[in-house]
This record gives C-alpha cells, sequence and structure tokens, in this order.
C-alpha cells in the first residue's frame, strides 16, 4: 500500500527529497486513501503545492529519489549516491548530537531515538542547510550511570555557537519529543542551552587546574 520511486523499490515517504520531471521537489504528504486504494502525493514545486492520486503499488517514473545533498540515489539507499565521488565535501551542519546506542542506553531507551530524532529534524527542515543538525549513534561513552547520553557538539569552524559546544546531556530516554524539538529550535535559532534547560539535564564534568 505504497507509490515507487522510478527505481521500483523505494518507496514515496512524506519528508524526501525528488526530482519531478528534471525538477527538484520535496514530499510534503504520502497519504493512504483507503477507500479507494490509491496514494496521494502532495510535493512542493517552488514553495507552491501540487497534488498526484495514483493507486497502490504504483511506479512513478517521472520521480527520482534524490539524498539530502541533492544527489541521485541508489536504489535501497538513503544517502548513497549513484555518482561515487570520493573527494566530494561532507555536507555542511551546524551541530552533531552523538547518541549512545551501546547496550545500556540502547536497552533504557526501548526505541530507535536517533530515527525519531532524524525524523523530527526531517519535519522541522533542519536536515539540511545552514541549520542542518545532524544525527550519529555512538558506542560507550564511559558514562553508563546516566543513560541515554547525549553529546553535543558545535561546529565552531562554522556557524556553531561555542556555548553549545561539547555539552552531555543525560537520562535523555526519558525526555518527551517536545523537549528535543525545544532543544533543536535553540540550537538553530542561536539560543544557548544551559540558559533555557534545567542544570539538571547536563552531566556536569570535573575540570582540572
Amino acid at each position: 500500500m505504497c507509490a515507487f520511486y522510478e527505481n521500483g523499490v523505494d518507496k514515496i515517504k512524506q519528508g524526501d527529497l525528488a526530482l519531478y520531471k528534471n525538477k527538484r521537489v520535496k514530499i510534503t504528504q504520502a497519504k493512504h486513501i483507503k477507500t479507494n486504494k490509491t496514494m496521494l502525493i502532495e510535493y512542493k514545486l517552488e514553495d507552491k503545492l501540487h497534488t498526484l492520486s495514483v493507486p497502490y503499488k504504483t511506479v512513478i517514473k517521472e520521480f527520482v529519489k534524490l539524498n539530502e545533498m541533492g544527489q541521485v540515489t541508489v536504489a535501497g539507499y538513503e544517502c548513497k549516491p549513484k555518482d561515487f565521488d570520493a573527494n566530494r565535501a561532507i555536507m555542511h551542519y551546524k551541530y552533531q548530537i552523538y547518541i549512545c546506542d551501546d547496550q545500556r542506553c540502547a536497552n533504557a531507551a526501548k526505541s530507535d531515538r536517533a530515527k525519531e530524532l532524524r525524523d523530527m529534524l526531517k519535519s522541522m527542515e533542519l536536515n539540511q542547510g545552514k541549520d542542518r543538525i545532524k544525527i550519529s549513534k555512538s558506542k560507550c561513552f564511559g558514562a553508563c550511570r546516566y543513560r541515554q547520553v547525549i553529546q553535543i557538539n558545535a561546529n565552531t569552524n562554522a556557524n556553531g555557537l561555542v556555548e553549545n559546544n561539547a555539552l552531555w546531556l543525560k537520562h535523555t530516554h526519558r525526555f518527551e519529543l517536545e523537549k528535543f524539538k525545544k532543544i533543536f529550535t535553540l540550537l538553530a535559532n542561536n539560543g544557548i542551552l544551559k540558559k533555557h534547560l534545567d542544570s539538571k539535564d547536563f552531566i556536569e564534568m570535573k575540570v582540572y587546574e
């Protein structure tokens, strides 16, 4: 019960970037209409919304899947570009957030928190552009008593604030998604996290004289 890109493998999903008739578009909605077994595809082209209704399991040859850098992807991959260039620069990020996904932290979370946050960033349009926030999974931080640990790193070589650099958050598996939305909004808008979050959210680090 879905529609597919021209490769016949990848499902068209909300938040995707694509080429449609050789023009770059964003998929703003991909909705099942059960009453007549169709998919309603809504996409944004040049700030205007357009809709397309197709039967389930239709391959739409005009839609070509792109990754977040605007490159055509290999079928079955979210990011892997068809035209590989070993020297291509990496995609800019304002902040990189590491989520501990080692055994204890992952078990505490009981869900794939990294995926949830990536989906949220897509919906907030913070998965690309000058305010991009990158989510990465890590192994153990050596602070298991504070699980699930998150570390925030600012890109201070570009536009990330030094005040938000090297911050560690604890017990983030207890955070509601709305709290993460607040954090992302603050980061994108140059808010200083320690001024807006509870001090109990942060892991203090011993500083040597």
